[in-house]
Order: C-alpha cells, then structure tokens, then sequence
C-alpha cells in the first residue's frame, strides 16, 4: 500500500479538506501508525484509517493490521 491510500486498499478519501490537513499534520509529527492497545494485545493502526473509518475494539483482530508483540 503506498502512503496515499488507506488501510481499506482505496485512496485516501477524505470528504473534508480541514480533516485531511489536520490527519496529515498527525502523520508527519507522529508518525503514520500508533500502537493500539486491547485486551492484552497490540497493533499497528494507521492514522488515517481510523480518521476514515473509526475503529472499534471488536474489530482489531480481524482488519488486517500487523499486531506487535508488547
């Protein structure tokens, strides 16, 4: 996946400019990717997917993010 398409496989698609700004804003401080920590366990989760998307805790283990060891 390059830098500028989302974790989903499309584009970044963000509908509001202001958003995207401040999303990429985060990137370029803070690095594309935070650790998401649930249930004892840790991923690799993308900025901008979860601007696009949300993310629920349910969801983790099936979306396809690299889990990384504590």
């Amino acid at each position: 996946m390059t830098d500028e398409h989302c974790h989903c496989g499309r584009p970044l698609h963000y509908t509001d400019p202001k958003v995207e700004q401040v999303v990429r804003e985060f990137v370029a401080e803070l690095g594309r990717y935070l650790v998401v920590h649930c249930d004892g366990r840790r991923w690799l989760v993308d900025r901008h997917y979860i601007a696009l998307h949300g993310l629920k805790a349910e969801d983790l283990p099936h979306l396809g993010f690299q889990e990384v060891q504590p």
